[in-house]
């Protein structure tokens, strides 16, 4: 039996199950996902373009959206999409947040800056965050800007699969 040098033995791979070995990659490519994403937005944002809809154009649509927190986790180097909950707008200016305790609460739209503005209920109460409008080809999306401690930003993604 040949004995290997400590270096060599030291390089040579250890034996990973497929299912890990999946589990792996899967978890690689979520990763690249969200980061090319982030990389997208953060262009867009320099260039001012989100994919948006001309702002005359910018109707909102009611119905559910369901949104995430996004989060990036310094420790492991990887954006996290925490589930927030659903946030049903209606087109009389009411909304419900649903796993907010479901209160009705109101809402205006401003068509010229994309801005929803949260008049009472949840969001009036816990902020108010600074909300935009986006609408793509196939869905529309409201990012929820929330100031947090220490001059930092808590940002939701929330989307609905109407146009």
């Amino acid at each position: 039996m040949a004995l290997l040098p400590l270096a060599a033995a030291a390089q040579a791979p250890a034996a990973v199950s497929p299912a890990q070995a999946r589990a792996e990659a899967e978890a690689a490519a979520v990763r690249a996902r969200a980061a090319a994403a982030l990389q997208a937005r953060t262009e867009a944002a320099k260039a001012g373009s989100f994919g948006a809809a001309p702002v005359a154009n910018a109707q909102l649509a009611y119905g559910d959206y369901l949104c995430t927190l996004n989060a990036f986790d310094a420790a492991s180097r990887r954006m996290n999409f925490i589930p927030k909950g659903t946030i049903q707008l209606n087109a009389n200016g009411t909304y419900r947040y649903l796993d907010g305790g479901g209160v009705v609460g109101r809402y205006t739209y401003d068509t010229a800056t994309r801005q929803i503005s949260w008049i009472t209920g949840y969001f009036a109460e816990h902020g108010p965050p600074k909300t935009t409008f986006t609408t793509t080809d196939k869905a529309t999306q409201l990012d929820i800007e929330f100031g947090a401690a220490g001059g930092s930003t808590q940002t939701w993604s929330c989307g609905c699969n109407k146009k």
